[in-house]
């Protein structure tokens, strides 16, 4: 938006349409200055009403266009107020004052990323918040909008401009790898640690199964009692998948485990 239609009909005390009424806009906040206003809603450059001789045609009616702020020349803020005179030869036929031209909301412009009213609540949303939206709402992979980039896999880069750095899922990726639960050869021993405080009583023992995800058959497994910090041998270690084993134990305590594989 950059120029706002004003219109009005002037008519005598009986409805009766008044031609050839001089028209003049001004200021409110400087009676004497009048407004700068355009006789086409795109084209053209600001003149005053005086400049165009603005009148009523033959219907009573008059109109002109007001540049906003976003206007090259001739523009206004949203808050500035007007004053509208009507007369003839001279004569004052009547005034209106405090005149809002500008209508309380405005319409949203997404490409507005530097004015310094951009976070105006003048809209149903600001310019700051709709600001490359329409880009932002159909962007596909690789689409740059609102600074985000695609995700780059192979690069270790940590600069903040994605929903994760690159570092990051290179880390998460190198982890899932070597853990086993991608299908993806590993290429190095993986190592978990658990802390068991929870036991299931199989008979006169116990056992406790494990989620390790190594996603290989078989692997080390070592107790160690977490009061004394003694290694202890457990009664059974049974694989139930390659992801997962299961401790039997003599006793129910607290237990520290490590599985590699």
């Amino acid at each position: 938006m950059a120029r706002v239609h004003y219109w009005q009909y002037i008519v005598d005390s009986e409805g009766r349409p008044m031609e050839n009424i001089e028209v003049r806009f001004y200021l409110n906040d400087n009676p004497a200055e009048e407004a700068e206003i355009f006789t086409h809603p795109s084209i053209g450059t600001p003149v005053t009403s005086t400049e165009s001789d603005l009148s009523t045609n033959g219907n009573g009616y008059f109109e002109f266009w007001v540049g906003d702020e976003f206007e090259t020349l001739g523009g206004y803020v949203s808050t500035q107020k007007f004053r509208l005179v009507w007369e003839r030869a001279g004569i004052l036929l009547g005034q209106i004052n405090n005149i809002d031209v500008f209508p309380p909301v405005f319409q949203v412009d997404e490409t507005d990323a530097t004015t310094s009213t951009r976070t105006d609540k003048n809209k149903l949303v600001s310019n700051a918040l709709a600001y490359t939206w329409e880009q932002h709402s159909t962007a596909g992979l690789g689409v740059n909008a609102h600074g985000y980039e695609a995700v780059d896999t192979t690069s270790q880069d940590t600069e903040f401009n994605k929903l994760v750095s690159n570092n990051l899922m290179n880390y998460i990726l190198s982890a899932l790898t070597s853990a086993g639960t991608l299908s993806l050869t590993a290429s190095g021993a993986i190592e978990r640690q658990f802390t068991i405080t929870s036991w299931t009583v199989d008979g006169e023992a116990y056992y406790a199964d494990i989620l390790h995800g190594i996603g290989h058959g078989h692997p080390i497994v070592q107790v160690v009692d977490e009061v004394d910090q003694t290694v202890v041998m457990p009664t059974t270690v049974t694989q139930i998948d390659n992801n997962t084993v299961r401790l039997h134990m003599a006793t129910n305590t607290d237990m520290e485990v490590t599985i590699i594989g």
